[in-house]
């Protein structure tokens, strides 16, 4: 059930920060240059409001924290199965 519970964890919040990474984007600001492979990714999901549109930042940033909290939800459920395994509970 712990492994099921941190995939599912894992998944969604990888889908979430790709959903964020995608909408910003297509909100891309027009007054800085374009989306290349030189954009960082961590900058541009820590400041969407440095690179989006701002009539899309709220569902920009809603999609981040629900990805990152996600995430953090997947490593408490690998946390507390070892804090689980080295007292011996089940």
């Amino acid at each position: 059930m712990r492994l099921i519970l941190f995939f599912v964890f894992l998944g969604f919040g990888i889908a979430c920060l790709l959903a964020a990474l995608f909408q910003t984007r297509r909100a891309w600001r027009t007054d800085i240059p374009p989306f290349d492979r030189r954009s960082r990714p961590f900058q541009i999901a820590l400041h969407p409001e440095r690179f989006a549109i701002s009539s899309r930042l709220g569902v920009i940033r809603a999609l981040n924290v629900l990805g990152a909290a996600s995430i953090l939800c997947a490593l408490v459920v690998v946390g507390l199965d070892i804090v689980w395994s080295m007292a011996g509970s089940p």
